[in-house]
């Protein structure tokens, strides 16, 4: 039986914690402020642009945009969890986070992250499908079956979410409160605690990998199979075609995955500021870019812009 937030809090002495943020001089956090805010509307505007040409383009009624809308409606989730304390941290001199508010954005983080990861396999597998199996595609990825996936994701990411944030609440914490980072994460609320259990490692590091190695497996298995197909393509033009489909996904991939290792993977070698800016670019940066990579890398989505811009344009 699970213990209420307020149980967990109880059995800790700390109250909250405080985020360092970045250690910057005190000129330099009003252009900071002003860039941060800048990256966030961007975020959120491209995003729901996105999210919106999907809904009112027909051409783009596919489960690969099925999936993109949902990706879409996570990376706004995403800056959500973050930007604002972000924001808050370059305003006042100590950003004092209280305890819940720092378990629910470690919660916010943990099910984004592993919903989207879902959902980014589930669009590598739609492309397997419609590059290695075209005579099928309709069958298998049929309304339903996307429906499917999508619901499996969403409750996989609340499941898992759920579990490791439980995980995380229940260690106790002792006088040290200082985060040194721009947000609430698992590996510094390890450090702080005073004790680790080992029982408690094995969790999240299982739950950790049983989210990530199947998605990567799954991912590594359709790309081979669709490079394979790819160069069996005789002409130079067909092949370009065909990866074109799927080289937005996989820039996304690229940056999600390369991004995420350099947070959670790195040597000890690797100072704490490269690990910021891994975690500032996975956290602030990717859900911007997202929309961006989609729009340049995607003629359906250029050419679903550009019927929406033309239809704008006779009725005005």
């Amino acid at each position: 039986m699970f213990m209420t937030l307020e149980d967990l809090r109880n059995r800790s002495m700390a109250t909250g914690f405080i985020l360092l943020g970045f250690s910057v001089p005190s000129e330099v956090k009003g252009a900071l402020f002003a860039a941060f805010l800048l990256v966030y509307l961007l975020t959120l505007l491209g995003n729901l642009l996105i999210t919106a040409l999907i809904v009112i383009s027909t051409n783009l009624h596919t489960p690969m945009y099925f999936f993109l809308f949902n990706v879409s409606c996570l990376d706004i989730g995403s800056a959500s969890n973050t930007v604002p304390r972000i924001l808050v941290g370059l305003l006042v001199e100590h950003n004092f986070i209280p305890f819940k508010e720092c378990i629910a954005q470690v919660f916010g983080f943990v099910f984004l992250a592993a919903t989207e990861v879902c959902l980014l396999t589930a669009m590598c597998y739609d492309r397997y499908v419609a590059i290695c199996l075209p005579l099928s595609y309709s069958v298998i990825m049929s309304r339903r079956f996307c429906i499917l996936l999508l619901a499996l994701s969403w409750v996989a990411g609340f499941l898992v979410s759920l579990v490791f944030t439980m995980q995380v609440a229940r260690l106790p914490f002792c006088s040290d409160n200082k985060i040194d980072n721009f947000m609430c994460d698992n590996p510094n609320l390890l450090k702080l605690a005073c004790a680790h259990p080992l029982a408690d490692q094995i969790v999240l590091f299982a739950l950790s990998g049983g989210v990530a190695l199947p998605t990567f497996l799954v991912i590594i298995t359709s790309y081979v199979h669709i490079i394979r197909v790819i160069l069996k393509i005789p002409s130079t033009e067909g092949r370009r075609k065909v990866f074109s489909t799927c080289s937005a996904h996989l820039v996304v991939l690229a940056m999600f995955y390369g991004s995420a290792a350099a947070t959670h993977l790195k040597p000890p070698s690797i100072s704490l500021g490269h690990e910021k800016l891994a975690s500032l670019f996975y956290t602030v940066f990717a859900p911007m870019l997202n929309p961006i990579i989609y729009s340049l890398r995607n003629e359906e989505v250029k050419k679903a812009a550009r019927k929406v811009m033309h239809r704008r344009q006779r009725l005005l």
